[in-house]
């Protein structure tokens, strides 16, 4: 079983919004949004961080920002 939820297949249908001539779904919650408004750094998809966070397991901004940390070097055996 994986744990990894399915990407979109296709383009996200087009809702409407009150007040909003263009909204898109969100992919985690179902949730009509306003892609100007979202506070995601996959706007199109998400409707907020919390669904990025929620749905991928981190975000793209942290992921942006990460810092790769290197291995430690195993000493050699001088026997």
């Amino acid at each position: 079983m994986s744990t990894v939820a399915p990407g979109p297949t296709e383009s996200e249908p087009v809702v409407p919004v009150a007040g909003e001539s263009l909204a898109r779904k969100c992919l985690r919650c179902g949730l009509a949004y306003a892609p100007g408004k979202s506070t995601s750094a996959l706007r199109l998809t998400y409707c907020s961080f919390l669904c990025e966070l929620g749905h991928l397991g981190f975000s793209i901004t942290g992921l942006e920002h990460m810092e790769r940390v290197p291995k430690a070097e195993v000493p050699a055996d001088e026997g």
